[in-house]
């Protein structure tokens, strides 16, 4: 199964640029299986999530939302639509209490995109995986975020981190 767990809409991100119909379609013409919308700190509606769902079975939609946490950084959420997770601004230690005692999945995404050095305790709440390949991260940066997984044990995931059309299939997980 391809999946790729990181694609923006026009819809619910500022910074999408095609719409979630599109997205999906296009995930489908390149031979993916699922994606999850985890737009910026905003959750696609699960009645929305429902009727995509509906329609483009057997391909699967799936929840997911990147959370701006307080110095910058950026992590994925997946597997719980929870309101509480829109907005943006949360501390980290709280965001990693809050998904841990939901069950639910965190993954660091793009580190050193933004930032020389990661901005949050990454050792101390370690996520669940750290993205490290993506359609913005430089091949130049790729050692020092394996070097990070590596540390603290981590797999790493392979996403789109799509924002428009062209990017959709370059990177998924198997």
């Amino acid at each position: 199964m391809k999946i790729d767990f990181h694609v923006h809409s026009k819809e619910y991100s500022p910074c999408g640029v095609s719409t979630i119909d599109e997205q999906i379609e296009a995930a489908i013409a390149a031979g993916l299986d699922a994606l999850a919308f985890s737009n910026h700190d905003r959750l696609v509606p699960l009645d929305r999530l429902k009727r995509l769902n509906d329609r483009y079975a057997p391909f699967r939609i799936l929840t997911g939302i990147e959370v701006t946490v307080i110095g910058g950084e950026h992590i994925l959420v997946l597997g719980l639509h929870d309101l509480r997770l829109e907005g943006g601004q949360w501390p980290y230690p709280d965001l990693h209490a809050f998904v841990r005692d939901k069950g639910a999945f965190m993954v660091l995404n793009h580190p050193f995109r933004f930032n020389a050095k990661i901005e949050i305790d990454y050792r101390r709440f370690p996520p669940d995986a750290v993205e490290a390949y993506a359609s913005n991260i430089l091949n130049s940066l790729r050692p020092r975020i394996l070097e990070v997984a590596e540390e603290i044990g981590a797999p790493v995931v392979s996403n789109s981190d799509a924002h428009i059309l062209k990017d959709i299939g370059r990177n998924y997980n198997e």
